[in-house]
């Protein structure tokens, strides 16, 4: 089981949005389950059942066994691993036992890859605490989502150092750092074309995989499906996925 993390220090660059996205995609290759590690719990409440009997937080607190807390989504070959937002116990978990447990969630993907997952895909919070910096660690691969602002280059390059930093603090030499998604370009927007460009300079050895602006994202979030699902998506907006989700797969 190949495992991806959704991940970066900054809020609303579409953390989510690509994670469902991508693992939705992923799902055409084989079996792929979404591991929602933010304890905001938005992508559960986009794909998820409406009421969550069973948490991440339940089986990291080993209040009961994996396979309970793992559920079918309405497309085929995905599935969740959820987590509640109100009322949910992730960040408690996160605050008050993770920084005792480094390989709490080492442990989860080991057992999922046991399940018959071709992919697990995580969602995170847009921290880098002691929590998140395990999660990557333990991921095969970490792509950042970033938006089209002039802040993003530095963005980049605290989240490369934080990479680097939790890579020597773990002892390992994961997770592969090679992929950046820039979501809602509008390249009728001076700026927006010229950021393009400065990534493309300045991100070298990362590939850059562009988003257009596509209300299909908010408008599926209030329908519970993926973008794929509602037929309304643009065609870059698939077809960005479509290649991103071939690369993770070895370009087949």
């Amino acid at each position: 089981m190949k495992t991806i993390a959704i991940s970066l220090q900054k809020g609303g660059t579409g953390k989510t949005s690509l994670a469902v996205t991508l693992a939705a995609e992923l799902s055409t290759y084989g079996d792929t389950v979404l591991i929602d590690a933010d304890p905001q719990g938005n992508a559960s409440t986009w794909i998820g059942a409406q009421t969550l009997g069973s948490e991440l937080a339940g089986v990291l607190f080993k209040k009961y066994p994996l396979d309970n807390a793992v559920i079918k989504t309405q497309s085929q070959g995905l599935f969740l691993l959820p987590s509640a937002g109100l009322g949910g116990q992730l960040k408690v978990f996160i605050e008050q036992v993770a920084p005792s447990e480094p390989f709490c969630m080492q442990d989860v993907i080991g057992e999922l890859s046991g399940f018959g997952y071709t992919y697990a895909v995580i969602d995170l919070s847009p921290s880098f605490g002691t929590f998140e910096r395990e999660v990557v660690t333990a991921s095969d691969e970490v792509i950042t989502p970033i938006m089209p602002d002039p802040f993003c280059v530095d963005g980049i390059e605290i989240f490369s150092a934080n990479i680097i930093d939790a890579r020597q603090k773990m002892h390992t030499n994961k997770p592969l750092y090679s992929k950046i998604v820039i979501t809602a370009v509008d390249n009728r927007i001076k700026q927006h074309s010229q950021i393009v460009s400065d990534m493309k300079d300045k991100a070298k050895g990362l590939k850059l995989y562009l988003i257009p602006v596509d209300q299909v994202f908010r408008r599926s979030q209030t329908t519970h499906q993926t973008i794929q699902a509602t037929g309304d998506a643009k065609a870059q907006t698939l077809e960005t996925i479509k290649i991103l989700a071939k690369d993770i797969n070895g370009g087949i």
